[in-house]
């Protein structure tokens, strides 16, 4: 019976890790966390003062930018395309409710508000590009679509990018299936979760000949790979280092 048990137990915990993005891959976390701040100070560009950066204690300081394996200006393009888009969705987000709010975006009593705040920026963001539906639901044909025009430029991913359309999509299915209805203010996690999963899949991806640093790379792999293990670490905002 003790048997059975755990092994309910684990298998109950492996799909609550593959249901929803967990905040525990930590360089996809450095992404949203830069975006976080650059949406924090042009939201509330007047607001920002030295106390309130004394207050981002070491532990809680966003990451430095880190280099990736492969399809690093491919990104910064498509974070250039959607900076309008995310701004007026953090507005729509957050600025509403409560307006100017402090700036502490990485106060560690804050970091389960900024996930669900990051959460429904990625729902809105992913309708205004059409790529999910009005209850935040993934549109597929959209998803594929967006894909393959993403990166276009990227000669190499047409090898796996059927792989990484069809694993992502399968990812944001699951998500929407095991969000926490309950829960009225929170918002569809398919969203996020095809965002990290396309990340993941083309930086784990990257043939040998598209890596610029091999040492960078192998690091970055690293980071991302503590995602898939059983008991990650803490969710976090932190620096890795």
């Amino acid at each position: 019976m003790n048997k059975q048990i755990a092994v309910v137990t684990f298998l109950i915990a492996v799909a609550a890790l593959t249901a929803a993005y967990e905040f525990n891959d930590p360089l996809f976390n450095q992404i949203l966390a830069n975006e976080l701040v650059e949406l924090e100070s042009s939201a509330y560009p007047h607001h920002r003062s030295r106390r309130d950066e004394d207050a981002v204690t070491e532990k809680c300081r966003p990451f430095r930018k880190k280099k990736l394996c492969c399809a690093e200006e491919t990104f910064d393009e498509l974070h250039d395309k959607d900076r309008d888009f995310k701004r007026e969705c953090f507005k729509q987000v957050v600025g509403s409710k409560d307006g100017p709010r402090e700036f502490d975006p990485f106060r560690c009593d804050k970091v389960d508000k900024h996930r669900r705040d990051m959460t429904c920026v990625s729902q809105c963001v992913g309708q205004k590009k059409d790529v999910l539906d009005k209850d935040g639901n993934v549109k597929e044909a959209e998803f594929g679509e967006f894909v393959k025009e993403t990166m276009a430029k990227e000669s190499w991913f047409v090898s796996i990018q059927d792989k990484v359309v069809s694993t992502c999509l399968a990812e944001a299915r699951n998500a929407t299936a095991n969000r926490d209805t309950s829960d009225t203010e929170s918002c569809n996690p398919a969203g996020v979760k095809l965002m990290h999963c396309m990340f993941r899949e083309i930086q784990l991806g990257c043939p040998t000949e598209q890596i610029k640093d091999q040492k960078a790379c192998a690091r970055a792999r690293d980071k991302i790979k503590r995602h898939n293990e059983f008991l990650p670490p803490p969710p976090q905002f932190l620096n890795d280092e």
